[in-house]
């Protein structure tokens, strides 16, 4: 097992403070993160994921309101060829209204996956990420 990162980061049109508030809620990744994410609970200071293919859990290190930062870890999961993994998403002031949100992780994975991890994890980013926006837009329309 080697030690490696992934770092995705994409401007949306969704204002820092509403992503924020989707990120910090800890629940609901569901909502966002689907079809990968079809449930999620708090149990004190874990969050449990559900997919398809069963749970895995979450550690919760830091919801720092003032620098619009998440970080927790995944010790042990089955959806990728990865272990202990340790995620950052920081969401930042964009243009226009909109925001950046920067979600970085470190893992380990055998030197043979580490492509198709970091592919797999990119990928994840990204629909999360656009998962949120448009989360965001859907609120609104209901609003």
């Amino acid at each position: 097992m080697i030690k490696s990162e992934q770092k995705v980061s994409i401007g949306i049109s969704s204002s820092a403070s509403d992503v924020w508030n989707i990120i910090s809620a800890l629940i609901g990744v569901e909502n966002w993160l689907a079809p990968m994410i079809t449930g999620s609970r708090l149990e004190g200071e874990k969050r449990v994921c559900t997919t398809e293919g069963g749970e895995f859990e979450e550690d919760i290190y830091e919801v720092n309101h003032t620098t619009k930062t998440f970080r927790y870890g995944i010790p042990k999961q089955h959806m990728m060829p990865v272990e202990n993994i340790l995620g950052t998403m920081q969401v930042r002031e964009g243009t226009d209204g909109g925001s950046i949100v920067d979600w970085q992780w470190t893992f380990e994975v055998a030197r043979e996956n580490e492509e198709q991890a970091k592919g797999m994890l990119a990928h994840a980013g990204e629909l999360g990420i656009n998962g949120i926006d448009a989360l965001i837009k859907r609120q609104g329309q209901m609003a």
